[in-house]
């Protein structure tokens, strides 16, 4: 099962990790993996290309698959609330997949 841990502090995401493998179906031929791996990897890609903000993303496939990385507070109120919106916006398709998948992504919101 892929879990997808979001951190938010006063309604802004600061930090995603993603773990596992989804076991859909054999590897490469693995849709929800694939749709997972877009999702995220593309967010992460599109936030350094429009908004020019590197997140550093960590990797780790010993980890059984894993994707990490913060999500700074931007003094630009402008620029951070295009990067929240990013975020929220990948987060919100997670949990569109975790609807139709839910054997094998599960999405955790800690807010606080």
């Amino acid at each position: 099962m892929i879990k997808v841990y979001v951190k938010e502090e006063e309604q802004r995401i600061t930090r995603i990790i993603v773990t596992g493998h989804a076991y859909y179906d054999e590897p490469g031929k693995d849709v929800v993996c694939a749709a997972i791996s877009a999702l995220t990897i593309g967010t992460v890609n599109s936030v350094e290309i429009l908004l020019n903000i590197d997140l550093y993303p960590e990797e780790d496939q010993k980890k059984g698959g894993y994707l990490a990385w913060d999500v700074p507070l931007i003094e630009d109120i402008n620029i951070d609330a295009k990067l929240q919106l990013l975020m929220k916006a990948m987060v919100e398709s997670l949990k569109m997949i975790e609807n139709d998948y839910k054997k094998y992504i599960k999405v955790t919101i800690e807010a606080s």
